[in-house]
């Protein structure tokens, strides 16, 4: 155990004794450091078990280093304090496009002659600025023709992707970036060895960004705008801000921007919104991971010191006045009803911001809050959830609920409404508090343990200027809080001044969308690179060692009796701990086995109530966790070790003494019946779900064969707790991770975890017939939407572990991230996209063959160029060696620097095992991939994807996807909801 985990560890093992949580309380201040060399200052907190420490260089750069040496990588983040809010009132969406556009390069990379390119990049930018001004329509499309066929010009001056080409280079596995209200965050997740090079890389890309290959860029905004107009979530979202903030931009603009706006992008506006914004006393730079924070601030301040700082133009708002009155508002959606009901709150950086915190637990936390004991566990709405969402200038909290059948969305409303009153009255038990504190306490070490959060928990620190120190107090503060507080700021805070968002199911008669402009594909360059990017991929990098799983080695096995075996893997990290109990079937060997999983949430045993097993477990900190899959499930546990074994009896008692309880059995079952049919409006669940199975399996497949409404009415309570008692007599596993030795743990398990002196086989799982078409059959199925969701599929040859090196090669370089084939030619070079990618799929087992996929959502009327290039894909593969050789380093650097560690191993292990394996396949791909060539690709494509025949799913409005256009690429077979659900709503008979 190193010296930062035994820290880390002893100071959570403090603030959570309870005899010294009275009498000690840790301090959170932050003090001054200076560095080895005394070049540098930096803050710490005190007793912050991860030591993060804050710069801030000369020209203002907030520099966060946070170290974590679990494995060699690092997450990085740089953000700047520029979000939607601070958009003019009249361009909306603007830091969203020019989040987009910071992926193009500059002057030195993503250029094959940068002089040449500028002087049609000025022409486009001009043309540009014309059709802002130009209100005639017919000029306009005059005006965008012209921008097209300049644009196609410049293009061929540009290399495409050079930026996502060398992160690849580098590693990287988290290219992307976002834009929320207050900032837009890029961000990047690389090896350790690579730091330096990716700090070149984005000083360059910050020192001179370059607006290039805009309007094919302009039509993947414009495809995520009508992503937003399909989905009922996101307009909620939206109408409830919209109706809390009257005059703060939080409510009156949006992140992705008008449809008015988009259509109408300034350049010039762009540009100067980059220079006004992006300046170093408004950014921050987030490393956390596997670094030396000494050397890493050298590093930094090399490539951003010089950086020079400019005045950032205050942001100003218009106070929102009080409210005083309640607001409802109406959004349609194809998708399921629901209601949500908000209120304004006090904002991050609010003396009030933790109580806040506190009171949503209070009402929700997923266990043993007023909503999940009251309303979801009682089964008085088919769903309902809360969050509050706290920003810079201010905060809101948020609760949505869905209906059962029958019920109206104003029950649920008032229904929920009902749970704030009872916090108002006090009508809550004051343990809540002390075990809302427990669980926050166990929710930052799990967040600490994790680069990748940490990183992201920063950088909303950053954003929103709270101090670290506060953060970190926050459950010390938080304990101190009293119930009266809570009531106190219930009764300030919850009057009736709350806005209702009622979402309904239909069609919105007022929906828009962003029009297909006329566009041609542009030049990708594919081969071309930019001296920068030689320079790149050229120097030379400190090398690393592939850390490969030894299963011998990594587990310790054991054995409580035959056919359980337990899985063993020790945390040296702290002291939290994950145990499962792992069967390995499900639905397919029992139709009811899901059913009385789900009841096991719902009931208690014959000594305890369900609400007391919750809160119980929510004062323990222990996350009782079960679920069920088509051929497995886990029941599992999580938490403190030092509440392992008062868990664990509580986990035994609920699977040995289920206790059954009729009503609660006719509520869940009337739930099941009301979810099956909101399953039906959901386009999710209908594309990637029944939809798929069907394709895959026919007419009858593992998602529609379940229990029809009658039989599910039929079933007995006691029926269920017999299938839950029944599973401990099955053969199964059980793994643990955590602190606690093997011998100590097959004890404890040989004490508490009771099951007959022979285990029983699994009942055999029904299998189904797999569909394979003989000529290329488009199944079409009708949804009101904007958009058009189309995947071809297949199966493929039966699983061969000898095929897995090819495949991780083919996937990397055909349809991997955005410097694959796939993304450059359907999004970069036609901008038919937002999303797209291909996989050749390997499957859960061994018995089962490999699958190939390949997916484009794309806007209605785009289809038909969807589809030629989709089919000019899987018959051609475009070949770039250079391109080739990025992928293979990329796939070597992620198995150089991937670690498989905590309960990971434990997963790892049981995966090979499904395969048939018993060593870390990972190896044999790493060591293979030198010896695969392009040709071999190429080869690896033409067997699987050339000339194949298709399975089509296409999910669109009739009324906007030509069925005419869908029989150019092959036969068209339409299918209703029930053709490939198996069932449809019932009708509801009026009395």
């Amino acid at each position: 155990m190193n010296k930062l985990c035994l820290i880390y560890t002893l100071l959570f093992l403090l603030c959570l004794s309870k005899n010294q949580a009275q009498t000690t309380t840790p301090s959170f201040k932050s003090i001054t450091k200076t560095s080895p060399d005394g070049k540098y200052t930096y803050e710490e907190v005190e007793n912050d078990p991860t030591h993060t420490r804050f710069y801030k260089l000369p020209n203002g750069l907030t520099v966060i280093l946070t170290e974590n040496h679990l494995e060699p990588r690092v997450m990085a983040l740089f953000t700047t304090k520029a979000g939607s809010k601070n958009d003019p009132a009249d361009n909306t969406g603007l830091a969203h496009y020019l989040e987009h556009m910071l992926f193009k390069g500059t002057d030195k990379f993503g250029s094959l002659d940068f002089e040449k390119e500028q002087i049609e990049l000025n022409k486009i930018e001009a043309l540009y600025a014309t059709y802002h001004d130009t209100k005639d329509t017919s000029q306009r499309k005059a005006i965008y023709r012209q921008i097209d066929s300049v644009s196609g010009v410049a293009a061929k001056l540009a290399i495409a992707n050079e930026y996502d080409k060398m992160m690849a280079a580098v590693g990287s596995n988290l290219t992307n970036a976002f834009t929320s209200f207050e900032n837009t965050t890029y961000m990047e997740n690389i090896p350790s060895n690579n730091v330096e090079k990716f700090l070149t890389i984005q000083e360059e890309r910050f020192r001179n960004p370059v607006l290039r290959l805009f309007h094919t860029e302009l039509e993947a905004v414009y495809e995520e705008k009508n992503r937003s107009l399909d989905n009922g979530g996101w307009k909620v979202f939206e109408a409830m801000f919209a109706s809390l903030f009257k005059k703060h931009p939080y409510g009156t603009q949006t992140t992705i921007g008008t449809i008015e706006h988009l259509k109408n992008p300034s350049l010039k506006a762009i540009r100067d919104y980059y220079y006004q914004y992006y300046v170093p006393n408004n950014m921050a730079v987030i490393l956390a991971g596997d670094i030396d924070p000494d050397k890493t601030i050298v590093a930094v301040d090399q490539h951003f010191g010089a950086w020079k700082r400019k005045e950032i133009p205050p942001f100003t708002y218009e106070t929102e006045p009080v409210r005083t009155a309640k607001e409802e508002i109406t959004v349609t959606s194809p998708d399921e009803e629901s209601v949500a009901v908000g209120f304004r709150m006090p904002d991050a950086n609010s003396k009030e911001a933790i109580v806040c915190d506190l009171v949503n637990a209070i009402l929700y936390n997923g266990k043993s809050g007023l909503i999940d004991k009251n309303l979801v566990k009682s089964q008085k709405v088919l769903q309902a959830y809360g969050f509050n969402y706290l920003l810079k200038d201010y905060g809101i909290i948020f609760f949505q609920g869905n209906p059962l059948k029958g019920q109206s969305l104003g029950d649920v409303k008032d229904l929920l409404l009902a749970q704030i009153d009872k916090l108002k009255k006090g009508d809550f038990d004051a343990d809540l508090i002390q075990a809302t504190v427990n669980n926050l306490k166990v929710n930052r070490v799990r967040e600490q343990e994790s680069p990748q959060n940490m990183a992201f928990v920063l950088n909303d620190v950053f954003a929103t200027d709270r101090k670290w120190s506060e953060y970190l107090m926050g459950s010390v503060t938080m304990n101190q809080i009293t119930k009266q507080q809570v009531v106190d700021f219930a009764n300030k805070w919850f009057g009736d001044n709350y806005s209702i968002v009622y979402k309904l199911t239909g069609v919105d008669k007022n929906i828009q969308k962003v029009e297909k402009p006329e566009i041609h594909p542009v030049a990708l360059n594919r081969e071309a690179q930019s001296d920068f990017l030689k320079s790149i991929v050229n120097s030379p990098s400190k090398p690393l060692t592939p850390v490969f799983l030894d299963y011998d080695k990594d587990i310790n096995k054991g054995l409580l009796k035959k056919d359980l075996p337990v899985w063993h893997v020790p945390n040296k990290i702290n002291n939290l701990f994950s145990v499962y109990y792992v069967l390995d079937m499900g639905k397919l060997n029992d139709k009811k086995l899901p059913f009385a999983i789900d009841y096991l949430k719902l009931i208690g045993t014959s000594t305890k109530t369900n609400e007391q097993i919750n809160k119980e477990l929510y004062k323990l900190a222990v996350d009782l966790n079960i679920y069920s899959s088509d051929d497995q499930v886990y029941i599992s546990l999580s938490g403190l070790e030092e509440n392992f074994d008062k868990a664990l009896a509580i986990l035994e008692d609920v699977i040995r003494n289920p206790k059954p309880d009729k009503v609660a059995l006719e509520k869940m079952i009337a739930s099941k019946i009301k979810e099956r049919e909101d399953a039906l409006l959901n386009k999710n669940v209908i594309f990637w779900e029944s939809l798929d199975y069907y394709v895959k399996y026919g007419k009858s497949n593992p998602f529609n064969d379940v229990l029809s409404n009658e039989q599910l009415r039929g079933i007995k309570a006691e029926e269920l707790t017999q299938i839950i008692q029944s599973l401990s007599g099955f053969k199964h596993k059980v793994y643990y991770y955590g602190a606690r030795p093997l011998p100590q743990l097959t004890a404890t398990l040989t004490k508490q975890h009771k099951t007959p002196s022979i285990l029983k086989e699994y009942p055999k799982a029904k299998d189904y017939s797999k569909m394979k078409d003989t000529t290329n059959t488009l199944y079409f199925v009708n949804y009101d939407m904007v958009q058009a969701e189309i995947a071809l599929t297949r199966w493929d040859d039966k699983f061969d572990a000898k095929k897995l090196p090819e495949a991780r090669a083919f996937n990397e370089y055909y349809g991997g991230g955005m410097s694959s084939v796939v993304f450059q030619e359907i999004r970069e070079s036609k901008a038919l996209a937002y999303s797209t990618f291909s996989r050749f799929r390997q499957p859960n087992k061994k018995e089962d063959p490999f699958s190939v996929l390949f997916y484009v959502g794309t806007q209605a009327d785009k289809v038909d160029n969807a589809m030629t290039a989709i089919n000019e894909l899987v018959n051609t593969m475009p070949k770039s060696e250079k391109l080739w050789e990025t992928s293979k380093g990329a796939i070597k650097s992620e198995y150089e620097s991937k670690r498989i560690t905590k309960a990971d191993i434990l997963f790892n292990y049981q995966n090979a095992q499904r395969l048939g394996l018993n060593d870390d396949y990972r190896k044999d791909i790493y060591n293979s991939i030198d010896k695969i060539s392009l040709n071999d690709v190429e080869k690896f494509h033409n067997a699987h994807f050339k000339d194949k025949t298709w399975s089509v799913k296409v999910l669109g409005s009739k009324d906007k996807v030509s069925m005419d256009v869908l029989k150019k690429y092959g036969k068209v077979v339409e299918l209703n909801l029930k053709d490939i659900f198996g069932y449809e709503a019932e009708k509801v008979v009026k009395p």
